[in-house]
């Protein structure tokens, strides 16, 4: 069996974690999960999304992009429409609706540095938000050291300032937990914990359904994959969610 990555900074915030129980839990939602790209949301909140659903809360995910850049071997646009397909089925998986799912379609990478096709994302998921009106918005740690998930984390603070009211701003970890000062630099403001062992099964099949993910694939080439350590978050019995200040 493989450890997760991170295990002795997570034992560390479980034990200094507010616990996110039903009643929390419903007074978070609507919950909006922003994701860089399909995998993250199920590696960082699957146990958060598949228990707001099973409550009936109607939790949504937006996905910065559908991930089609990451390989060199495989047409982008093609990568791209199956990866849409995968995280549609996964999220399906948890209980998810398909229409509680938005692809923004933006590009596979660090934040645009031409500033209007930022704000215009910024500005579409605000309007979609404007069905709905979160009361949690929940990104990538800014630590995260992939460009993509920085951006996906400045994306969160953004629109949490835009709403039209006050919000909590969570924030997930992925390959954060590899970061070896985690607990004396994650900089919350508080630590919030899921109980999810029950629901380390469905995680653990819908992960699966992202079978074109890097590392998953025979055309991936590029050097990077889905770490097992990294795969294995979904073992975890408690979710670990970082409150950010604004």
């Amino acid at each position: 069996m493989v450890t997760p990555a991170g295990e002795t900074a997570w034992a560390a915030l479980v034990n200094q974690a507010y616990a996110i129980d039903d009643g929390v839990l419903e007074g978070l939602s609507p919950v909006l999960v922003i994701a860089s790209h399909p995998i993250d949301e199920i590696l960082g909140c699957g146990g958060l999304l598949a228990r707001a659903a099973g409550r009936g809360l109607r939790p949504r995910v937006a996905f910065v992009t559908a991930g089609g850049g990451v390989q060199l071997y495989s047409p982008s646009e093609y990568l791209g429409d199956q990866r849409r397909s995968e995280a549609i089925q996964a999220l399906n998986g948890l209980g998810v609706l398909s229409s509680d799912i938005l692809f923004l379609d933006g590009p596979d990478g660090p934040r645009p540095e031409e500033l209007s096709v930022y704000e215009q994302t910024l500005e579409t998921l605000k309007d979609w938000c404007g069905a709905f009106t979160p009361w949690s918005v929940w990104a990538p740690w800014r630590g995260e050291a992939r460009v993509d998930r920085a951006a996906a984390a400045t994306l969160g603070a953004d629109l949490s300032r835009l709403l039209a009211r006050d919000v909590a701003l969570m924030e997930y970890l992925v390959e954060g937990w590899t970061d070896p000062d985690l607990v004396q630099r994650h900089g919350a403001k508080n630590v919030w914990g899921l109980p999810c062992a029950d629901l380390i099964e469905p995680r653990r099949r819908v992960l699966e359904a992202h079978a074109t993910q890097p590392g998953m694939t025979t055309d991936d080439r590029t050097g990077f994959g889905l770490a097992p350590e990294i795969a294995a978050l979904v073992e975890r019995p408690f979710e670990i969610f970082l409150e950010r200040r604004l």
